[in-house]
């Protein structure tokens, strides 16, 4: 199955500057009250550009990017680019040790940073150039910095989980970007829309957000970094007339529940990352008929998406996956890369111009995923490890992973990374990581089950310093579950169906629990309990250490303040004072916290002498 498509062999940047030469007035980039048109991004770009070549930023150089959303981020991208290097994304809240390893494999001694970032990046050994706002304004514009990129030049390297115990870099190049925003046939982009930039720059939907405005003339409307509040979100869609929205299916199914009015304001949305609710999208259906629904589906590897599928009526069955989109084509193939027939399950394979180069830095991987095109000699073509079928209606329907990844809050997983960093603990003597959605409310969220190397004492906490120092915050496991040994089947193999349900009494917040001190730390640590399914939180224990996340902080910090009926502190400082005391100590204890509080709750305060 294919699409006939004859992608553009510009690059980024030339597409970029025919842009600003034909709309140099419009508005490219809008943040909080902030705005930069099309000239003024291009020329702030121009002079960081400079800047980067002085440091010897050329063609295939990779540049790290360690930036929270703002106007400077989307400066640093487009500099990197037209100074013909690539950009590293890079999350701020990454382990210092992630961190460096990304650099070092990736061939990147360079980051550009917010300047409160410069420390962390210093210790992981990078040369840190910060960018804040007037970064450079001081230099002369001395007209276009030449682009020497061409659409097979590197673009961007994006870092996703690896089976082998270690991240695997992605390098996708002008060509991939491209064929993803130009000329598509999946979804109307253009400059009349307005497209919200909500993903991190390390999730690949990003790019479809980014560069599907920026290519393409449309506004693009850039949310405030920190954790998502669901009523933010959904003020912000009415507010800014956004037009254009990329949703994680966690999110999309959250925005239905509880902001289904605001998705009115949309004339597209597109969701993915995971198996998409029928329910769900007909709720959208008969609420607003008027928005075009698109479930979008594809790995990094082959630039963010593969297939598309356009709901056009209500689902009475599974969610397709859809046809491939334009520039790409796939196949469903059995194990000796020969076609299956209609209908039958087979193993997703795409290829054509979306196609990543494969791994920075590993050949053996890349040999291993990115094999010849059987069917157009001299392509390659990438093994998804998806399983697939083709449907009645000619659009694919997915079936499943034919291997151990996981899809966990639209991100990528490989449960192996996870067990390589557990395993190399002298604590640890066993290992399986799985996901389970019977532990919260059917969320999917990822169990280690560990046997313990000696003594299990202290156990629980050390394996939480050291998965936080290697693992971003989606990898680490919700529960942690120490077994006297592993149950086994017959023949002697790991039963995985007989792992022990966590019993939520049993999580180890018990390892490290500190009592409250105060009632305002009890009662916050009460809800806090309520919201993480956990039998009790300690004062000092992290929310997202627990595995909360931006939305159930979102929910949480609304649940305080109807409670409280207070002004407690935004989501930006609840983020950054994640813990009961923390947050106690922040919107003040005794006397001062009391008078914060309105109503009933101000009297039951006061009666009890807080």
């Amino acid at each position: 199955m294919s699409a006939a498509h004859d992608p553009s062999n510009a690059s980024i940047t030339e597409l970029f500057a025919d842009l600003v030469r034909r709309q140099p007035a419009a508005t490219a980039l809008r943040f909080g009250q902030q705005e930069m048109t099309y000239a003024e991004l291009d020329q702030a770009a121009d002079r960081l550009a400079r800047r980067l070549r002085a440091r010897g930023v050329g063609l295939e150089t990779v540049v790290g990017v360690c930036m929270d959303r703002s106007l400077e981020m989307f400066i640093a991208l487009v500099g990197i680019l037209k100074a013909n290097g690539a950009y590293l994304p890079m999350r701020p809240s990454d382990p210092t040790e992630r961190l460096r390893y990304m650099l070092e494999q990736a061939g990147a001694t360079l980051v550009l940073a917010d300047p409160a970032r410069s420390d962390q990046l210093a210790t992981a050994g990078a040369d840190v150039l910060s960018v804040r706002p007037g970064t450079a304004d001081h230099l002369a514009d001395d007209g276009p910095v030449p682009s020497l990129a061409t659409a097979d030049n590197l673009a961007y390297v994006c870092y996703t989980s690896g089976s082998t115990g270690e991240p695997k870099g992605v390098s996708v190049p002008h060509r991939g970007v491209v064929r993803l925003v130009r000329d598509t046939d999946y979804a109307v982009l253009g400059p009349e829309h307005t497209f919200l930039q909500l993903c991190s720059l390390t999730f690949d939907p990003a790019t479809f957000e980014i560069w599907g405005a920026l290519l393409n003339g449309g506004r693009l409307v850039i949310y405030p970094p920190g954790p998502l509040s669901l009523a933010d979100l959904g003020a912000c869609i009415e507010r800014e007339k956004i037009t254009t929205l990329w949703l994680t299916t966690g999110l999309f199914h959250r925005m239905v529940d509880t902001e289904l009015a605001s998705l009115g304001h949309l004339q597209q949305l597109l969701a993915g990352g995971d198996v998409l609710s029928p329910a769900h999208i007909n709720r959208v259906r008969q609420t607003h008929p008027h928005v075009r629904i698109v479930n979008g589906y594809g790995p990094t590897e082959n630039t963010t998406f593969t297939t598309c599928h356009t709901v056009t009526a209500l689902v009475t069955g599974r969610v397709p996956i859809g046809t491939a989109i334009a520039g790409t084509r796939a196949y469903v193939l059995d194990d000796d890369l020969q076609p299956v027939t209609d209908g039958s399950w087979g193993k997703l394979f795409t290829s054509g111009s979306g196609l990543a180069r494969g791994y920075i830095g590993r050949p053996d991987y890349t040999a291993e995923k990115f094999l010849p095109d059987p069917f157009h000699p001299g392509e390659r073509m990438y093994a998804t490890g998806d399983i697939v079928r083709l449907g009645p209606g000619g659009a694919l329907e997915f079936g499943g992973r034919g291997d151990s990844q996981v899809k966990v809050g639209g991100y990528r997983v490989e449960p192996g990374e996870i067990e390589a960093t557990l395993a190399g603990h002298p604590r640890v003597k066993e290992v399986v990581v799985i996901p389970r959605q019977d532990v919260s409310e059917g969320e999917k969220v990822l169990v280690a089950y560990v046997t313990a190397e000696g003594d299990e004492d202290g156990m629980l906490p050390a394996l939480r310093v050291a998965l936080h120092q290697r693992l971003p915050r989606h990898m680490i496991p919700r529960v942690i579950v120490v077994l006297d040994e592993f149950p086994l089947t017959g023949n002697g193999k790991l039963d995985r169906a007989a792992l022990p349900r966590p019993a939520q009494a049993e999580r180890d917040v018990d390892a490290y629990y500190a009592e409250p001190r105060t009632r305002t730390e009890a009662l916050l640590a009460d809800l806090w309990a309520d919201a993480l399914d956990v039998t009790k939180v300690g004062i000092h224990d992290n929310f997202f250490e627990l595995g909360g996340n931006s939305l159930m902080a979102a929910d949480l910090l609304g649940r305080i303040r109807e409670a409280l009926s207070a002004n407690v502190p935004g989501a930006r400082l609840f983020f950054e004072n994640a813990t009961v005391a923390g947050l106690a100590e922040l919107v003040g204890d005794g006397d001062g916290f009391a008078q914060l509080a309105g109503g009933q709750n101000r009297a039951v305060l006061a009666e009890e002498g807080r």
